[in-house]
């Protein structure tokens, strides 16, 4: 199953239903881009209104990651710098119940970024920087985006264990929103890098059968952006 797409279209991403037979309840996955067009976002945000639990990745504040790449985007030329924002969805404002399973984030208010989170920031800007400069102005299209439901996710400047145990931390809050909740009639949005996505499928699958019903795509940033200058 195709998570993330790259191809002459742009980037895109599959919200994805996943359901067990007999059982009303839906987890919805909205695998995340750190970086995307305003639209992108707007569109998430819209949709995530209309479920009735977000199971959310972080804190409820702009991604250090996505910011960081924007920054080296801007610091590079690269030429859609003027035109792509980094991720951040104001969840305090979706009027939803937000879970947040790795305890980040305090009464589901709105946060600036943590002092961790200015850290990763400090780190991976001029980590990107280095990696645009040799990889040219094109280096957006020279990017890997796709990811697979088997796909062995590789993370930039991150550990792998502390991946795995993210994703572990994620998989346990929606065991425990599945025993709590299947048999009613609720969507559950999980809002996670699509790296984490392919763990959710997996375990999910294995422990209660979950198979993806649906999928619709939106585009992240479509392929013409890259060859607009830079004013």
């Amino acid at each position: 199953m195709q998570i993330t797409e790259f191809s002459v279209v742009g980037l895109r991403s599959a919200v994805i239903d996943l359901r067990v037979r007999g059982k009303p309840l839906t987890f919805r996955l909205f695998p995340m881009i750190h970086i995307g067009q305003p639209q992108f976002y707007r569109e998430v945000a819209d949709r995530l209104r209309q479920c009735d639990l977000i199971v959310s990745e972080g804190t409820d504040a702009p991604s250090s990651t996505g910011l960081a790449i924007i920054l080296a985007m801007r610091m590079t030329f690269q030429r859609s710098a003027r035109t792509l924002v980094h991720q951040d969805i104001d969840h305090a404002a979706l009027g939803v119940p937000v879970v947040w399973p790795e305890g980040l984030s305090r009464h589901n208010r709105r946060q600036r970024m943590s002092i961790l989170s200015y850290l990763d920031l400090l780190v991976m800007t001029p980590f990107y920087v280095v990696v645009m400069a040799f990889g040219g102005r094109g280096w957006l299209l020279r990017s890997r985006f796709e990811v697979y439901d088997n796909t062995e996710v590789r993370i930039r400047l991150m550990n792998k264990t502390f991946l795995h145990d993210r994703d572990k931390e994620l998989v346990a809050a929606l065991t425990d929103i599945h025993e709590e909740r299947q048999d009613r009639s609720d969507v559950i949005a999980v809002v996670y890098g699509a790296g984490h996505m392919p763990a959710v499928i997996t375990a999910l699958n294995a422990a209660f059968g979950y198979r993806a019903v649906g999928a619709d795509w939106l585009t992240a940033f479509d392929a013409a952006m890259p060859y607009r200058p830079v004013d």
